[in-house]
């Protein structure tokens, strides 16, 4: 069986050119360069059998990058990017970080005997699932962030530094700053939600793109006393719409900080990229390279995203279930959404996201997405909530400066069954422990 081509990386560049300081990954107090993690992988590679499924914990700090790459030299394999435990999956520890999951549990057709990769998310439902793609094509999405989403972000060169708050876990954080790390054998920052001082050290001297989502960029700002020079820091933040409180927010903290909004799911990747947010009205153009369109489109434009090209999943996989594959061609998102006059991606609600209140399907997304137009709104989040009694109400939970009162006086506009009965307002300082690692309220 031949190597895949994505080890020429592991086995072609190990060493850093004379006189360059090593590369490597911080993360935490702890800094080990590109070459002794491949080292330490290697040598972990004698615990990996060729042709096995293996899930490599990514919230192991340096570890998970080791045994990655411990998988990454056997050919064959699957590598999940993802704990067994939040897969549910039976497995055996082989090395720190580095499991194997029973023979059978994941199913899936070995085309052409392609290297597979897998990224867990939870989705909307909560239940886990793996977007599972081809490992030969790591090196190809890259080569795909560093030419379509970060040339051009910085007019003095490429960026010396990847950083993220998020956990490694998050498909984003794998995609577009651990792939782009290694391949280009740049430093890679992987720092706390809650403490954000490693990436300020970093960027007193070298250009960095930091990955984040809105909640955290916003709580971070609401630590610091004073403004932070962050004019060498391009911040790319995913997550929907970025609202105008919160680029009003980060802008005035981190002073010279260029801020992106970024939108992409576990099954397509990056697809939308808006340099200028803040507007609420669309999350940018299609990234460039990525091909995106929408299917069975209504009469207003609007139909299920489809997308192709780099990062893009060519199987959905639940444990307990056999994976599902792509549509030919394309991988479809969880979003509808429609393309305005000038070439933008709008979302207009989740392929997903209906739920019954009472017996009536209401859509909490697009609920969520007329509260955002009141003005003074950083976040909301409307779900529908079950009382011990049975009752069944819409909740709405709203970050900003806004009062009960007033969201309910601009939701009366909405149809009467989707109306939150519940309102809770909270400011940004006030609801910055309400969010979880990943951004979620």
């Amino acid at each position: 069986m031949g190597r895949p081509a994505f080890l020429r990386f592991l086995t072609g560049r190990q060493h850093t050119a004379a006189g360059t300081p090593p590369t490597g990954v911080r993360w935490d107090d702890a800094f080990v360069t590109w070459d002794a993690l491949l080292a330490r992988g290697r040598e972990r590679s004698s615990e990996v059998r060729p042709g096995a499924t293996y899930a490599v914990d990514p919230a192991a700090g340096p570890e998970s990058l080791a045994s990655l790459f411990a998988v990454a030299t056997v050919a064959g394999t699957v590598l999940l990017w993802a704990s067994p435990v939040t897969l549910g999956v039976p497995h055996r520890q082989v090395a720190p970080a580095l499991f194997e999951v029973a023979d059978g549990e994941l199913p899936l057709p070995r085309e052409d005997h392609r290297p597979l990769w897998g990224v867990c998310t939870s989705g909307s439902s909560g239940r886990p699932k793996a977007a599972i793609g081809y490992a030969d094509e790591w090196e190809l999405i890259a080569l795909h962030c560093e030419a379509a989403m970060y040339g051009d972000v910085f007019p003095g060169g490429p960026p010396e530094v990847l950083a993220t708050c998020l956990p490694l876990g998050f498909s984003a954080a794998f995609f577009m700053s651990v792939l782009p790390a290694l391949y280009f054998r740049r430093d890679l920052l992987v720092f706390p939600a809650h403490d954000w001082r490693p990436l300020y050290e970093l960027a007193a001297g070298r250009r960095v793109l930091a990955l984040g989502v809105p909640a955290l960029a916003a709580a971070a700002c609401l630590t610091e006393e004073s403004a932070v020079d962050l004019s060498s820091v391009a911040l790319f933040l995913g997550g929907g719409h970025l609202s105008a409180p919160r680029v009003d927010l980060i802008r005035e903290r981190f002073t010279g900080v260029a801020v992106s909004n970024l939108y992409g799911t576990a099954e397509t990747g990056a697809i939308a990229l808006d340099h200028d947010p803040g507007h609420n009205r669309h999350v940018g153009r299609p990234v460039p390279g990525k091909a995106v369109w929408v299917r069975d489109a209504d009469q207003r434009g609007i139909g299920a995203l489809a997308v192709d090209g780099p990062g893009r999943c060519h199987h959905l996989w639940r444990p307990g279930t056999d994976p599902v594959a792509s549509p030919p061609g394309h991988a479809t998102g969880t979003d509808y959404a429609r393309f305005d006059a000038d070439g933008n991606l709008c979302l207009e609600g989740r392929v997903d996201g209906g739920e019954k209140l009472a017996g009536v399907l209401v859509y909490p997304r697009e609920i969520e997405r007329h509260v955002l137009d009141l003005t003074g709104v950083s976040d909301v989040r409307v779900t529908v909530e079950r009382a011990p009694t049975g009752l069944e109400f819409l909740t709405a939970k709203v970050v900003g400066s806004v009062d009960a009162h007033t969201v309910r006086e601009h939701c009366a506009a909405l149809p009467e069954r989707s109306r939150p009965a519940r309102i809770t307002c909270a400011s940004e300082r006030e609801a910055a422990s309400a969010y979880s690692t990943h951004g979620k309220l």
